[in-house]
């Protein structure tokens, strides 16, 4: 499921499954601390110190929770956060929980980065409201999912066309499980979302007990959807930013995703054949062209990458590469330039910036675990059914004929794929969700998202019922709102401070 989610500019961050969108390795070192952050076992929390390299102005602590929340009395885990006070405490009004999306993005992350770049966000966010980045267990500072780095980093083809292709991507993906079981132990058979639900409910209580008010982008609106189904009662406000709907099948989570990333990847071809020059290095020429003679290359032999050594990105780059990275450059229109000069370098011979934004495991296990974990919790959460050759043979037909531009890779193809083989459990599959709670949940979808495509958050409102959420829609490209800065997010903050919600129905242009 296209949970990847890049921030803006100053928030050059990405919580993703599939590295198929660039990011940028993570500032935090795991070893070096101003002091040790405040451990909590009790039912309250005691803020501390950071890690060296968040900003002074955070503070950090962790909190123990039950590894099984069905069997609370055995093995426990950590769980890390970070919160940015408000800093007009006489108006606060409460804690607020963002998450970035993924599965497997550090929240961690994105509140440092709020904290090192105030001004992203209204004031009135960081006046009223404790910002807290609550890492899900197996990310960031939370105790992580580990796995043999060389095991992770093994290229294989997720689009086999052989027996002897398919049984090697099911070797990969048992060798990859079974030594994420080795390095990680027990967790990995509990990091699947309804787990984390429970874990930021336990930590909502240990806050004060105050109603929560919650901020979730893209894979951050099944989990915070999840969590209003749970815990109905316990919300004053809640916004679901770049919807994820958790009910669909494969073959229709497959058919929407990709038609939608096909979509967008047409309209940045409109885009960059009427730019300037200055905006789009290939202004003028038949970009839809140049695209598919970069494919067509990538197939024929990988295009070498010289700028990578196969130690944090490949040193070249396959037509597979290029089809699921090329989805998460379409995610901020603010990386569209990126993607024209790295598709012009790539027909010239150079694939560096497509290898870059692809990146590899390197043992980090703060950065690493946005795509360990992603997978591990992928796969307990989505269906992952297709279990021989033919039935990957009937998805990649799916693909070619609806989506010929990207042949049907996207991230709900990649977590099907990924978990064929997997060795922890599907224990959170998907279903409808349903919401009793008295606070409106508010949604805000843009209308070309390459990753949670529009007719999924008109599932979910759906699921939700109008008496229970309103559709905020903002007609654009683009993966969430939020971090924008347009209308659209001026009516989130508006709903997050004031509970004042758009009128049904509304669309927007920014």
């Amino acid at each position: 499921m296209g949970r990847s989610q890049v921030f803006t500019p100053a928030l050059l961050a990405l919580a993703t499954l599939s590295a198929a969108a660039p990011t940028s390795h993570s500032r935090i070192a795991s070893s070096s601390r101003r002091g040790a952050t405040t451990q909590n076992t009790t039912g309250s929390i005691t803020w501390g110190p950071c890690p060296d390299q968040f900003a002074p102005n955070l503070t950090c602590a962790t909190y123990t929770v039950p590894l099984d929340w069905s069997n609370p009395c055995n093995e426990t885990i950590e769980l890390g956060l970070v919160r940015l006070e408000a800093s007009d405490k006489s108006a606060r009004i409460g804690n607020l929980f963002m998450n970035p999306g993924g599965p497997g993005g550090q929240a961690s992350s994105l509140v440092g980065e709020l904290a090192l770049n105030p001004g992203t966000v209204d004031p009135q966010i960081l006046e009223r409201f404790d910002v807290i980045g609550l890492d899900p267990r197996g990310v960031g500072l939370s105790t992580p999912v580990q796995c043999d780095v060389a095991a992770y980093n093994k290229r294989v083809s997720f689009f086999p066309k052989t027996q002897a292709e398919y049984d090697e991507l099911v070797a990969y993906n048992k060798a990859l499980g079974e030594s994420c079981y080795a390095k990680t132990g027990r967790l990995i058979d509990f990091v699947d979302t309804i787990s984390a639900v429970k874990d930021h409910e336990a930590v909502r209580k240990a806050l004060g007990n105050e109603k929560i008010n919650l901020l979730g982008l893209s894979y951050g609106t099944q989990l915070f959807s999840q969590y209003a189904e749970l815990f109905p009662d316990n919300i004053r406000s809640i916004v679901l930013d770049g919807n994820l709907q958790h009910s669909q099948s494969e073959s229709s989570n497959l058919l929407t995703e990709s038609t939608t990333y096909q979509a967008v990847l047409e309209k940045f071809f409109e885009w960059c054949t009427s730019a300037t020059s200055e905006e789009c290095v290939l202004s003028g020429q038949d970009v839809r062209a140049k695209y598919l003679s970069v494919l067509d290359k990538a197939t024929a032999s990988p295009i070498p990458a010289p700028g990578c050594d196969d130690t944090v990105c490949r040193s070249d780059v396959t037509n597979e590469d290029l089809v699921f990275t090329v989805q998460g450059y379409l995610i901020f229109q603010s990386s569209w330039p990126s993607l024209a000069s790295a598709l012009s370098e790539a027909d010239a011979g150079n694939a560096t910036q497509i290898s870059q934004s692809n990146s590899l495991v390197t043992g980090d296990a703060y950065a690493d675990s946005q795509l360990l974990a992603g997978t591990a919790i992928a796969c307990q959460d989505w269906d992952h059914a297709s279990t021989s050759l033919s039935a990957l043979l009937e998805k990649a037909t799916l693909g070619a004929n609806f989506a010929p531009l990207n042949g049907g890779a996207c991230q709900s193809y990649k977590i099907q794929t990924s978990c064929i083989g997997w060795p922890a459990p599907l224990t959170n599959p998907p279903k409808k969700v349903t919401y009793k709670g008295d606070a409106k949940i508010l949604q805000t979808q843009s209308t070309f998202d390459p990753s949670t495509a529009y007719a999924w958050a008109l599932g979910l409102h759906a699921e939700l019922g109008d008496d229970k959420s309103v559709l905020l829609v903002r007609n654009g490209s683009g993966h969430t709102s939020y971090l924008l800065g347009g209308a659209t997010t001026a009516a989130i903050n508006a709903y997050l401070v004031n509970l004042t919600l758009p009128e049904p129905g509304t669309v927007l242009d920014s």
